[in-house]
């Protein structure tokens, strides 16, 4: 089996910018000469997957564990060939090909890298952004393209969403390397404390 690469975890709460900053972060990286793999942990949703009544989508019993695992797996050694995909408005998966070559992992999510905390980490950076900018965010989002409704969302986020993160989310924030606010991040300054 061929050395294992490193794998760098972006978490954080809903709508905190976490893609965004997978993004910025993936570009800085390949500027520096790496090529990262990016996995969404979004795409690993169970498909048959019933709202818990509690929690709704914000649990990890909604997250594919042995999927996710199967394919962070795969990529930590090189050999990820496919990845999942979750529609978010169908909520069908499917599974796109890998098609170039990769020197690194990001993992980005919210649901997915507390399934993973076995996994040997390079980095957990965890995105903050202050709660009413997230709430405006993932109404936003999810109004224009998750195709739901004002009222669905609002009722979604104060009562699945919040109690979620608290449970699932925020304990990750005691265990990350770095807390990153996207307003004023220097990518450079990032980059330079990644283990």
């Amino acid at each position: 089996m061929s050395a294992a690469l490193p794998v760098l975890c972006i978490c954080g709460p809903s709508a905190a910018g976490k893609t965004t900053f997978a993004q910025a972060l993936a570009d800085a990286l390949r500027r520096s000469g790496h090529q990262p793999l990016l996995i969404t942990c979004d795409n690993y949703y169970r498909e048959d997957w019933r709202p818990h009544p509690r929690y709704g989508f914000d649990t990890l019993a909604a997250i594919d564990e042995e999927a996710l695992r199967r394919d962070v797996s795969s990529a930590r050694y090189g050999q990820a060939d496919v990845l999942r995909h979750y529609d978010m408005c169908t909520r069908v998966v499917s599974r796109h090909p890998v098609t170039t070559p990769y020197d690194l992992v990001l993992l980005e999510g919210a649901y997915g890298p507390q399934l993973l905390q076995d996994f040997p980490l390079a980095s957990l950076l965890y995105v903050e952004t202050p709660l009413l900018l997230r709430l405006w965010r993932r109404l936003k989002r999810d109004i224009r393209e998750r195709k739901r409704s004002p009222l669905y969302v609002i009722h979604q986020m104060l009562m699945q969403m919040l109690p979620g993160e608290r449970r699932f989310i925020v304990p990750l924030k005691h265990r990350a390397d770095m807390i990153i606010r996207v307003d004023n991040c220097d990518l450079e300054d990032v980059l330079s404390r990644i283990k």
